[in-house]
């Protein structure tokens, strides 16, 4: 019989704890020994950034693609992005086929979509759906002779 998920997870962690974390051996010690420690790097090993060009000389049809090579920083690859959406106004524009820039809190998009889900109910067979219509015509036809009494 298989071992359960939570079962496994248990016993590998009793046997994590159980096992002290091991010294590092004689040859990764000695492999490490030479060198420098993160803060003793020599400012020569850091990589420098590349020569790009000023953001404020970018137009739309300007090459974007180096401010998103690695190693450059982010501040100023965010400054190049803003720069090229605001060059490019149909950047800015939504995507027509998008559906979730529409107003769906609209009273209108109630007619439009339709469901048989009914709340408490679940989902309303086609016998169900009809009887509701039936009502629904019913309610509109009695609140009409109210109004016109």
């Amino acid at each position: 019989m298989s071992e359960s998920v939570l079962g496994r997870w248990s016993r590998r962690k009793l046997a994590a704890k159980a096992d002290p974390p091991s010294a590092p051996s004689e040859e990764e010690v000695v492999a490490t020994a030479g060198e420098p420690a993160c803060s003793e790097r020599s400012p020569a090993a850091e990589p420098q950034p590349m020569e790009l060009p000023p953001v404020e000389s970018l137009e739309a049809d300007s090459d974007y693609s180096v401010f998103m090579k690695p190693g450059v920083p982010a501040e100023l690859r965010q400054q190049a992005l803003t720069r090229l959406w605001a060059t490019n106004p149909g950047l800015m524009q939504p995507e027509v086929m998008d559906l979730h820039v529409g107003d769906y809190t609209s009273p209108v998009v109630a007619e439009v979509v339709k469901t048989a889900w009914r709340l408490g109910k679940g989902v309303l067979d086609a016998a169900e759906l009809a009887a509701e219509e039936e009502e629904r015509r019913q309610a509109t036809a009695a609140k009409r002779l109210d109004d016109d009494a």
